[in-house]
């Protein structure tokens, strides 16, 4: 069996187990679950530039994109409207590794049998990891672990920022971002695009 389809096989097995917890495949190796508010959970196998033709070499990426920031990104780069979130726009990113969910392990194929081995591993990490990632597309929950610093550690208070911006400026949202941060922080582009698309939801359509 020839390295692609040795790749190809670990990919299809990939899919098959994703499947059963709810997400679906889009273009490419990029794999999407979405909350009933829209957010996305988002898995994506990157392949690495020191892939050859005697080894594939990857990476397991794993993504929340909040629907706002998703939105907001949409149209300031102006993506078309049938366009899906990728790891990258995600607020919250990790690797899924040999042992932690953290970090940046490499995952290696050179055969038919390393590809059955990595397929084992990698689905055995996807299981245990699910449970946590799968709570991420609970907003109250994502909150909770956001103000605590465990998602996004100092920096959580952007999911907060971001829902709230979903409603329009508010006191709450200008207090958050204009009070709450620090001075040299206000022209920063990442509150900058906040309060940006606070007010042009609040806009009525057409508006």
């Amino acid at each position: 069996m020839s390295l692609q389809m040795s790749f190809n096989g670990f990919v299809r097995g990939l899919r098959e187990q994703l499947a059963g917890y709810g997400f679906a495949q889009g273009k490419g190796r990029v794999f999407r679950r979405y909350s009933p508010a829209g957010d996305a959970l988002v898995v994506e196998i990157q392949l690495s530039e020191h892939t050859t033709r005697a080894e594939t070499l990857f990476y397991l990426n794993v993504g929340l994109v909040l629907a706002p920031a998703w939105e907001h990104a949409r149209q300031r780069y102006r993506l078309p409207a049938a366009e899906e979130p990728r790891s990258v726009y995600a607020l919250w990113r990790h690797r899924i590794g040999f042992t932690t969910l953290s970090g940046g392990d490499q995952w290696r194929i050179t055969d038919e049998a390393t590809a059955a081995e990595v397929s084992a591993q990698a689905r055995r990490r996807l299981d245990e990891t699910m449970v946590d990632l799968l709570l991420l597309l609970d907003r109250e929950t994502l909150l909770a672990r956001a103000d605590r610093g465990e998602i996004l550690g100092a920096g959580g208070w952007r999911v907060r920022a971001w829902l709230l911006a979903e409603q329009g400026p508010s006191p709450e949202l200008e207090h958050l971002l204009f009070t709450e941060r620090p001075a040299h922080t206000h022209n920063s582009a990442m509150i900058q695009n906040i309060w940006t698309y606070a007010n042009r939801a609040a806009r009525p359509a057409g508006g």
